[in-house]
């Protein structure tokens, strides 16, 4: 079977991190038997160096520049988007500029004729992208929702909003990779168009994600990474948006006060260099709190299953999920885990044994439930001991894509 996903959202040079849990969902794909081509678009540019030239070049250039050509055997291709230029006389649709570049570069690449279906990450963007293109390529479409696609997305640009019906209409499997997120993709859905949408866990590696028990090995893993030795460890892992919930979690710390005091929040949280960043050191000192946090920018996946390792209790309050991955992770590692019932989070913390689910935005309810952890060290070990047997449960990577590979062989053409 052959499976070209869509998507830009994939490891890079420049991010080796980003997409990863796609990447390791595509990855066991092909140790199941499938073939897989990743596609992501850039914007076109000219050769011999005239990118410099033109800002829409030079992003593309810069683009380009950062794919892979390969990563850990998954084929990457990176398309290239003309732009007609100057933009303000050529009106042109981004979607309907991207369906084109894909459809002319499929049909330019042998290696991607004759393909089963294509597979797009995420609803919104790269599913209504696909809708567009499906008929041309003659190809099946799934497309899969996670996190803020069909919750942030659609309200920030409303716009979005109009993509639903075609991807409903036009893509032969509609994915989610949580059973609540699966309910929220159907509330876009007209009345009498209802349709199913199948859940697909992504996984998790427990084997990478595990408990630390050796005192030795935690001393020096906190000393590589610059974690105190002196201090317990609230981690939360997380990009550095509002939409994660950092500005309650800051403010929760600084109602805990001296309650907190022998603990330190850890915040993992790569670079953003979208204008929806937030400085959480700025914030944290605006709010008194420096001395309570630290912050460490994005790390490998191996670094981050060190980390997590160390820690003693994880954090996020993110105002939707579809099923964050940082959780599972830390759920792995054997961490005790306060994290806001959103998404699928209460799929995996169902009866308060593996964690504490508070509503999303409270600060009081998340101070208290962080109080509740750090002041039990008998109450996280429980907590982090059933946690780990959830995880175990919940199915790895190769587990979970054979599920989805089950259903494209049960739809195929």
């Amino acid at each position: 079977m052959k499976i070209l996903i869509l998507t830009g959202n994939y490891p890079r040079k420049n991010a080796p991190g980003n997409g990863i849990f796609i990447h390791q969902q595509v990855k066991a794909l092909q140790q199941l038997g499938a073939e897989c081509h990743v596609l992501s678009l850039h914007n076109w540019f000219p050769p011999f160096g005239l990118h410099r030239f033109h800002s829409y070049w030079r992003e593309g250039h810069k683009s380009q520049d950062c794919f892979y050509e390969e990563f850990e055997g998954v084929k990457i291709h990176s398309v290239p988007m003309f732009v007609k230029m100057p933009s303000s006389v050529f009106k042109d649709n981004y979607y309907d500029r991207a369906a084109r570049s894909i459809i002319k570069y499929v049909k330019n690449n042998h290696s991607l004729h004759n393909a089963d279906w294509l597979y797009a990450h995420f609803l919104t963007d790269n599913g209504y992208i696909g809708a567009k293109v499906k008929d041309e390529l003659k190809v099946k479409l799934a497309a899969i929702s996670r996190g803020d696609d069909v919750h942030a997305w659609p309200v920030r640009f409303p716009a979005l909003q109009q993509h639903f019906p075609l991807v409903f209409q036009k893509a032969d499997l509609l994915l989610a990779n949580s059973m609540n997120l699966a309910k929220d993709v159907q509330k876009w859905m007209q009345p009498g168009n209802m349709r199913n949408v199948e859940t697909i866990y992504n996984g998790i590696d427990h084997v990478k994600f595990h408990p630390v028990t050796s005192a030795a090995e935690k001393q020096a893993l906190r000393s590589e990474f610059g974690i105190p030795a002196d201090k317990k460890i609230l981690v939360c892992v997380a990009t550095a948006v509002a939409l994660k919930g950092w500005l309650e979690l800051l403010q929760a710390i600084k109602i805990l006060g001296k309650q907190f005091n022998g603990w330190q929040l850890l915040m993992v949280a790569p670079p953003r260099l979208f204008d929806d960043a937030i400085d959480l050191m700025k914030e944290g000192k605006a709010l008194g709190v420096e001395d309570k946090i630290l912050h460490i920018p994005g790390l490998s996946p191996d670094s981050l299953a060190s980390v997590l390792a160390v820690c003693d209790a994880f954090v996020l309050p993110s105002y939707n999920e579809g099923m964050a991955n940082a959780l599972l992770e830390a759920m792995a590692c054997g961490l005790a885990c306060v994290a806001t019932d959103v998404g699928g989070h209460n799929e995996v913390i169902e009866n308060a044994e593996e964690g504490i689910l508070v509503p999303p935005r409270s600060v009081d309810a998340l101070a208290a439930a962080i109080r509740t952890m750090t002041d039990s060290d008998e109450l996280r070990k429980k907590m982090g001991v059933k946690a780990r047997t959830k995880m175990i449960a919940f199915g790895d990577y190769l587990y979970n894509s054979g599920k989805l590979l089950a259903l494209f062989q049960k739809d195929r053409k």
